[in-house]
């Protein structure tokens, strides 16, 4: 049996995607030891290094998982990706960035945003996707120029769907998303905003770099039944938990991001946006 940090260092898989990948497609079900730690045997492990390599491979984690769990004798690992399925291609942003092809990534946009399920292109390809591209300008595979090229397509191409999605009548829960002073990083809070308006919710969308003073103002004003932030990076901290500070005492506050957990008096979403969003939505709308 296995600890989470041996079987993280035995399948190459980091200690979060792990429990993601447990938690939401079911792939393992690890036991518990007598002090309550999660332990891994060498059937877990042996398909979290399938799926890790399906994944590598191109496959959208979804598809991974059904395929691991379908065939528990290992011989897909390093099969292709599944033919005709946009999802599955993670490194499209990484190749229009290194190309500054523009063409090519609007036509890529266009496909994976003709999916069924909005929640699904926002967490099994679109954070996968921006994952890959930072690490390649990380690597100097992209450039900087070329890392801003494609974020500021993808957030055209997100504002777009926000905006052409139908507006939800005027009795539906209302909810605030922004960012809080000094952050910047809109993609994952404005892919979270899109799925909550489109299972109905009313979105106020209020961007990025929101001062304290307009996040009091505004809850204020609208009495919104929740508000959402994130908290993508170290140096987001001290704005953001000024912000929850401010108005949590006013209303629900929920954080999404890297370090959600690190902030005291708000409910941490999880790291999908997409299933965060789509979860809020129903909880708000059965209320």
């Amino acid at each position: 049996m296995y600890t989470v940090g041996r079987t993280s260092q035995l399948t190459g898989v980091p200690r979060e995607t792990l429990r993601k990948w447990e938690q939401r497609y079911g792939v393992v079900e690890p036991v518990r030891s007598e002090g309550n730690y999660r332990l891994y045997d060498d059937e877990a492990v042996r398909r979290l290094a399938v799926m890790r390599d399906l994944v590598d491979s191109g496959w959208a984690p979804r598809e991974a998982a059904r395929r691991v769990l379908e065939d528990r004798s290992g011989a897909i690992a390093g099969a292709a990706p599944p033919p005709g399925s946009p999802l599955s291609h993670l490194d499209e942003l990484v190749t229009c960035g290194q190309g500054f092809d523009l063409v090519r990534l609007e036509s890529t946009l266009d496909k994976v945003f003709a999916q069924a399920d909005l929640a699904d292109v926002v967490d099994e390809w679109l954070m996968p996707s921006l994952v890959r591209l930072g690490e390649a300008w990380q690597r100097g595979d992209v450039t900087v120029a070329g890392e801003h090229f494609v974020s500021a397509a993808v957030l055209r191409r997100l504002s777009q769907a926000f905006h052409q999605l139908p507006h939800p009548d005027g009795e539906s829960p209302r909810v605030l998303v922004g960012l809080a002073r000094g952050s910047r990083h809109e993609l994952g809070v404005m892919g979270f905003a899109m799925v909550l308006r489109s299972r109905g919710v009313q979105v106020t969308y209020l961007g990025a770099d929101l001062p304290v003073e307009a996040w009091v103002e505004t809850v204020r004003e609208l009495g919104p039944d929740a508000v959402v932030l994130a908290v993508p990076t170290v140096e987001d901290l001290p704005a953001v938990r000024e912000a929850v500070e401010a108005i949590c005492t006013s209303t629900t506050v929920l954080l999404g991001g890297a370090h959600q957990g690190r902030i005291e008096g708000a409910e941490a979403l999880g790291h999908q946006p997409g299933a965060a969003a789509a979860s809020l939505a129903d909880r708000l709308t059965a209320g």
